[in-house]
């Protein structure tokens, strides 16, 4: 397809960002920072939350209903009428194939520097893969979408070190030993420069808050200090030293021109809703985040912990079918065996994929849950109950889906996003 049009690919550099958890937030904190340096850049991200508008961004500007439905109206009749050659060999054009060329398209036509794109699915098959990009990032890799992309760790891995190119660059989170083996496997592969996590780059004297975080930044001989991101928990500031260790290598490696005032101002305004997105309601405190995975439950949990210990706590959850319920479940345990959490709530999102309530309580029974669980039959309603809980000071957790965060957010009244 991007053939048919000229190979827009060409006419911008380009950012990969691979991974299972972290890999937006890291994408997001990286295109603020090029921002705030006066480099024009394109994101590209997915899911959205509210409009499918939200994943094609330029210099943090959503594409206009406008250029959106001109780009649909340009694209459609070529690739009508020469789909055949494709779908006769393999298969069906995607909906995330003809996004991700209308996102090339678009930052062609925008003119930008460098386009920092979040892959969709492991990176091997990925549309996103078709890119040359300057460094291939790969976010922690934990279980997600096994169903496509392996049963093991060592097989999700190989699909997302796929984005490694040869004698190319490599920024690599916090991983796990098995997925870590794997990586390094490809980048000897490959006779690509590896950067990882703790041996290549740190951060030091983290301080946390519901606010965001504080951290200092070292990589080889350089040392940053005070840097600030608005983004709650822990796990953003391994985000934030990820997109940081790439913002390094775009400076030495191909000479871009980054201030630290920049650096530090593209940090600290970068906003990356329904992650752990605390949002005030009155005396009503939210956390809304879609945390979707045993692994993101995790650090959703131990952020939850941290930042509001001792308060009570309510967590509204619901999931897609396709998820693995008891790997979300699991972590939620930890609470279920301690006084802080009361009530845990589940609900459904307005989405064909969505997983029945009664499958998430069946799901309870058998991990032998302990507290009050309530069924609601939507968002709505499941604030309801919140409401009427009224727990003193209690915080309450939405989470287990980005589509149910979603709604959430438009209930809740939060700022919108485009």
């Amino acid at each position: 397809m991007l053939d048919w049009f000229g190979h827009p690919e060409h006419s911008f550099s380009s950012v990969l960002v691979a991974g299972t958890k972290g890999k937006g937030s890291t994408a997001n904190f990286l295109a603020s920072i090029l921002i705030a340096n006066g480099y024009s850049t394109g994101l590209f991200s997915s899911p959205h939350l509210a409009d499918p508008r939200e994943r094609i961004r330029v210099n943090q500007r959503a594409i206009s209903k406008n250029e959106f439905a001109g780009l649909v109206a340009k694209i459609r009749p070529i690739v009508e009428r020469k789909k055949k050659k494709i779908t006769s060999v393999y298969g069906p054009i995607t909906f995330f194939e003809i996004f991700t060329l209308l996102t090339i398209l678009y930052f062609k036509t925008k003119r930008i520097d460098i386009g920092v794109f979040e892959v969709g699915l492991g990176g091997r098959l990925d549309a996103t893969n078709v890119l040359n990009p300057l460094v291939s990032v790969i976010a922690p890799i934990s279980f997600d979408h096994e169903e496509h992309l392996g049963h093991t760790l060592r097989q999700i891995a190989g699909e997302k070190a796929a984005i490694i190119r040869n004698n190319g660059f490599v920024v690599s989170g916090r991983q796990v030993p098995e997925a870590k083996q794997v990586i390094q496997r490809q980048i000897r592969k490959q006779k690509a420069n590896a950067y990882f996590l703790g041996p290549s780059f740190q951060t030091l004297h983290e301080t946390v808050s519901q606010k965001g975080s504080r951290f200092d930044f070292k990589i080889a001989s350089e040392r940053w200090r005070n840097f600030q991101i608005t983004l709650p928990g822990r796990f953003q500031i391994d985000n934030a030293a990820t997109a940081l260790a790439t913002a390094s290598i775009l400076e030495n490696q191909f000479g871009l021109d980054l201030k630290e005032a920049n650096i530090k101002k593209g940090l600290k305004t970068a906003f990356w809703p329904g992650r752990f997105e605390i949002v005030k309601r009155g005396p009503k405190t939210f956390v809304l985040d879609g945390a979707h995975n045993g692994a993101s439950m995790t650090e959703v949990c131990k952020a939850m912990e941290t930042l509001f210990s001792g308060q009570r706590k309510v967590v509204i959850l619901g999931t897609s079918r396709e998820k693995n319920l008891e790997a979300i479940l699991k972590p939620l345990l930890h609470y279920n065996r301690k006084e802080e959490l009361d009530y845990l709530i589940v609900t459904k999102s307005n989405n064909p994929r969505a997983r029945e309530p009664k499958t998430i309580l069946e799901a309870l029974t058998k991990l032998d849950w302990k507290k009050p669980a309530l069924w609601a039959q939507d968002i709505d309603k499941a604030l309801q109950l919140v409401r009427r809980i009224n727990l003193h000071k209690a915080v309450c957790l939405i989470t287990g889906s980005l589509f149910l965060v979603a709604e959430a957010r438009e209930a809740l009244g939060c700022r919108k996003l485009i």
